[in-house]
């Protein structure tokens, strides 16, 4: 019978365990495959509500107004238009008299579920009729806005 050496034996020793650990590995490894979801919510008309009427109009005069534009949605936007407004009629005051441009500038980001306020500026006709006399204006204005991805 052969003898094996100390040598022979911690060199056999430590490939057994080697063997045995990669079987205990091989034992507790696994795997898996699949699939995730996420859903896109959707968007929510803003609202554009008066903030302030400015001071009060007159034949060839002009006047700054704000409104205020609200952003109902989950997410932020920026406003990137507003459009002009021109007044309906208004007892016998013909509609158009009062007409307000698209403004300058819209920039800043209005905050999830936040309000921004936005500058105009209106001017009445120089022609205005006696009817136009201390009404109040309705500019119908429209707003284009944009979710705010950065």
């Amino acid at each position: 019978m052969r003898k094996i050496s100390k040598r022979s034996a911690i060199v056999l020793g430590a490939a057994g365990v080697v063997a045995v650990a990669g079987v205990a590995y091989a034992a507790w490894s696994s795997s898996g495959a699949g699939t995730g979801s996420v859903s896109s919510t959707t968007s929510v008309n803003s609202a554009i509500t008066p903030a302030s009427s400015g001071s009060v109009l007159y034949p060839g005069g002009g006047t700054d107004f704000t409104v205020s534009i609200d952003n109902p949605n989950a997410y932020p936007v920026v406003v990137t238009s507003i459009s002009a407004g021109s007044s309906n009629v208004v007892n016998g005051c013909a509609a158009g008299t009062v007409t307000s441009a698209v403004p300058a500038s819209t920039t800043g980001t209005i905050a999830a579920h936040g309000t921004g306020t936005y500058t105009l500026h209106a001017t009445m006709n120089s022609d205005a009729a006696d009817a136009c006399k201390g009404q109040t204006f309705v500019l119908p204005l429209t707003a284009t806005l944009a979710s705010n991805a950065s």
